[in-house]
């Protein structure tokens, strides 16, 4: 199988390398120019101050005579100094006695860049003491040209920075060359020379003859091909030539190194060698007459019988098995099989060789190839070999297995604290813990890091049962992991994070399994680690939607995407008595979206109270017109919904107030829908803002009245005054039905406590008929009118049909 270019071992080690050396290039080379900062401030403060020191005394005599020639003349020789650029002596009476300036450098990215980064002092003020002064000391004034001293170490550091990374970049490619020179390719080397030796019998040179631990590997193996080679030749040319000697056939049987079965057809042992009764430790005589498969662990009486019709008399055949010696002992052995035919009856000749110092061998690189070398563990390249197989048979079965991706909590921390020896401790108990845990069917592996992966491939019959079997081994895990690892004297703490994925799901590929429960994983950390985490097929597709929604809604206001549509609301008349807006979005990309798809995402997001004021704002605004071009008199009122975030702004009662009064707008022709929810959450603010609303004119209504946690409290000391039937009532009512003795009781209820009744989603005559049977006479429905855009609502409520919706 060809390695793709990623799992090779000489790319990640280029990547390790590289990494390591670019990392540790920047750190060193932040730190030299950390340092080389801290010497620069300090040099450049004792050179202000030399400076200063070295003008105070002029500057002195300056002030105590009032000689401004010389003053200036002190002022003047500190601005030739390249970092100052103004220079200011005020005498102890605090007057300005000279003052020289210089030009400042000019500003560049990497002065600015500079600037942010370091920071030298820019103004120094220096009190000079003048004797006999009653009215002070005088002060010299200094003011720096950070700009060119920023500018000068920005450079330098830059530079000292490029070259830094130019070293390490070299340094690291020259231990690539120098690893994949003496230890990548000669492995390649090797095993592209021992998949030679296993395609034909040719003599292949060695590819590596260095005195070191790969030289002896390949000397071995290359040692035990050519004896085994040279074996099988000389026997294989012996039987040639003496086949048709008893005499010489026994010499041979008894003198191989190799153990010698001559068998029956049907595979009983007739004749055998010494090294076969030593290795079988059994004496001849109590071998003769047996099965050979009693001394096999892959093959039984009949598979062998099977085995030998097939060999042709031109061509042996060569097989691999596994012996039992008669005292239990195993050991694996390469056999080569040879039809014989001897007076007239068939004979199988088998040539056994022990073949456990190549296994070993065979082991060595399989190991390396498969498996995590700290842990023990399998790597990620038999994880997914191991995946692979079980989508497929899971698919071909119909059952569920599940893959667990765990990541330690804190590794990181106590990796870094402790050192990598603690840290690869701390991966090998993991790496035991697990283990212990779970089921021996089960596969583990270490992908690198502490990122541990686990494949459960007998979890159950159905996605219930492996969801519930999945998750009691991943509380064993976390179970497992919570108690503290002793490490070296330390106590430490480390629990993990698992992500899960059952399958098969709508993929059933490996690698979109791993992401979905590394997906999960993430999901576990966000939520605050030490838990697991099932992935739902649907949750990404989902949050993508809900980011999208969501991002559109801090756009939609901006740009102007809502709409409020209104439905009328009639009597039992068929006159339109008020109306509900009910607010649309005009999505550029989705077109019209209903509020059942976005209203939850923009009270999660708190965008809701935007929403909300902007709803109310339009609604009044919309009715404030029609009020001035004239309302028909049954029509009473406008219905608004508010959501409870919305009404429970400190605000709101005000704004409200405000909007009314702005439009001049009667509160009798405002209403507000709330919810129950609303109600139960919040009653005692509730309550006091409906009250003050309602000295306004303002009336209010119950939505979805008998879908919520509904109480006969608010009924009875609230304010209200409509109650609206919900829809799931309405639909398919009649009225000998059970849908219509709860809304009997609704209407009874209201009526009671004077409250008018509105039914919503009336479609049909049968369900207003009902309705009208049952005592109540308002509606609300596609049977009357769908939601219209305000100039259509208007015209259907001006005409003189809008008496006659039905």
């Amino acid at each position: 199988m060809k390695l793709a270019f990623r799992h090779k071992i000489a790319f990640k080690q280029a990547i390790i390398v590289l990494t390591i050396s670019l990392l540790l290039g920047l750190i060193s080379t932040s730190g030299q120019i950390y340092l080389d900062y801290k010497q620069e401030r300090k040099d450049f403060n004792l050179g202000i101050e030399q400076t200063i020191a070295m003008h105070c005394d002029t500057a002195i005599q300056a002030v105590y005579n009032l000689d401004r020639n010389l003053a200036q003349d002190v002022t003047t020789a500190l601005t030739l100094a390249p970092e100052v650029y103004r220079a200011t002596l005020i005498d102890d009476f605090g007057d300005t006695l000279a003052e020289s300036s210089a030009q400042k450098a000019q500003s560049s990215p990497l002065t600015m860049m500079g600037n942010n980064l370091f920071y030298f002092k820019s103004h120094i003020a220096t009190p000079l003491s003048i004797k006999e002064s009653r009215t002070g000391s005088a002060t010299l004034i200094i003011d720096l040209d950070t700009t060119l001293i920023t500018g000068n170490f920005t450079r330098r550091a830059v530079t000292s920075m490029a070259l830094g990374l130019l070293y390490n970049i070299a340094l690291a490619s020259i231990f690539l060359i120098l690893f994949y020179r003496y230890l990548s390719q000669p492995i390649l080397n090797i095993a592209h020379w021992v998949n030679q030796l296993g395609k034909n019998d040719k003599n292949v040179t060695p590819p590596y003859d260095q005195q070191d631990e790969l030289g002896d590997l390949v000397s071995s193996f290359d040692r035990l091909w050519h004896e085994r080679k040279e074996m099988t030749d000389q026997l294989n040319k012996t039987i040639q030539e003496l086949s048709k000697s008893e005499y010489f056939s026994r010499s041979l049987m008894e003198n191989a190194g190799d153990a010698m079965f001559l068998c029956r057809a049907d595979g009983i042992i007739i004749q055998v060698n010494n090294q076969a009764t030593e290795s079988l430790a059994i004496d001849s005589a109590k071998l003769l007459g047996r099965s050979l498969a009693e001394f096999s662990k892959n093959y039984t009486s009949s598979q062998l019988q099977t085995l030998f019709s097939s060999i042709n008399e031109k061509e042996a055949s060569t097989i691999e098995d596994i012996q039992i010696s008669t005292q239990g002992e195993h050991f694996p052995i390469e056999a080569r099989c040879i039809r014989m035919r001897l007076q007239n009856e068939d004979y199988i000749l088998i040539l056994a060789r022990d073949i456990s110092v190549r296994k070993e061998a065979e082991q060595q690189i399989f190991e390396l190839a498969f498996f995590d070398t700290l842990t023990g563990l399998a790597n990620r390249r038999l994880f997914i070999d191991h995946l692979n197989n079980a989508v497929k048979q899971h698919q071909e079965n119909q059952n569920f297995g599940a893959v667990l991706y765990l990541d330690l909590d804190r590794f990181k921390t106590i990796n870094d604290s402790l050192g990598h020896g603690i840290g690869d401790a701390i991966l090998c108990e993991v790496a035991k813990r697990l283990t212990q845990a779970l089921p021996d069917t089960s596969t583990c592996a270490r992908f690198g890091g502490d990122e541990f992966v686990v494949l459960l491939t007998e979890t159950g019959s159905s996605a219930e049962l492996c969801a519930e079997s999945t998750a009691t081994t991943a509380l064993k895990v976390l179970e497992q992991m919570a108690v503290p690892f002793d490490i070296a004297g330390h106590q430490l703490y480390c629990s993990t994070s698992i992500g899960i994925a059952v399958f098969p799901d709508s993929t059933n590929n490996s690698l979109d399994i791993l992401r979905h429960a590394d997906t999960a994983l993430y999901r576990v950390k966000a939520q605050g680690r030490n838990n697991f985490q099932f992935f739902d097929p649907e949750m990404q597709s989902t949050a993508q939607e809900r980011m999208e929604l969501e991002k559109g809604l801090h756009l939609a206001l901006e740009n102007n995407e809502f709409e409020l549509w209104y439905q009328p609301q009639v009597n039992d008349a068929d006159q339109i008595i008020g109306a509900e807006a009910l607010l649309r979005w005009r999505h550029p990309q989705n077109g019209v979206i209903y509020p059942g798809d976005f209203i939850g995402i923009a009270e999660e997001s708190g965008q809701i109270v935007e929403i909300g004021n902007w709803v109310l704002k339009r609604a009044i605004n919309q009715l404030s017109d029609w009020h001035q071009q004239g309302l028909p008199e049954s029509f009473n009122r406008l219905a608004v919904n508010i959501s409870p975030l919305q009404f429970m702004q400190v605000d709101f009662v005000d704004r409200l107030v405000e909007m009314l009064n702005e439009k001049n707008i009667p509160g009798r022709l405002v209403e507000l829908e709330i919810t129950e929810n609303m109600l139960l959450n919040n009653f005692s603010i509730a309550s006091n803002k409906m009250k003050l609303l309602k000295q306004r004119g303002i009336s209010f209504a119950i939505d979805d009245f008998g879908t919520g946690y509904s109480s006969l409290r608010y009924l009875r000391d609230l304010p209200l005054d409509i109650l609206k039937i919900d829809r799931s009532f309405v639909s398919g009512l009649r009225a000998s039905s059970e849908l219509a003795a709860i809304v009997e009781v609704i209407i009874a209820t209201a009526d009671r406590l004077d409250l008018t009744v509105i039914a919503e989603g009336v479609e049909t005559l049968n369900e207003r008929s009902a309705l009208m049977e049952l005592g109540c006479h308002c509606f609300q429905g596609y049977l009357f009118s769908k939601p219209m855009i305000p100039d259509v609502f208007y015209a259907k409520l001006q005409a003189p049909s809008h008496s006659s919706l039905v």
